[in-house]
């Protein structure tokens, strides 16, 4: 399964010949890193995928006179 987008350690480089890459991996490429580290690995999923964490992030009331 390809869940890079979703993975804490994907990132988005400024490399423009290699803008995917993966921290865990220490890669950069032009493809998704969880396909070379499947090529790798022989077939086998990329092993180190972990979801990002998200935060839900609380609407402010603009009117508030705290925040002035």
């Amino acid at each position: 399964m390809n869940k890079c987008r979703s993975c804490k350690h994907f990132f988005i480089s400024y490399d423009p010949s290699a803008p995917n890459g993966c921290r865990l991996y220490k890669i950069k490429t032009t493809r998704l890193p969880s396909l070379i580290v499947k090529e790798a690995n022989h077939g086998q999923e990329c092993y180190g995928y972990s979801p990002k964490e998200t935060t839900k992030s609380k609407e402010k009331n603009l009117n508030d006179p705290s925040l002035w």
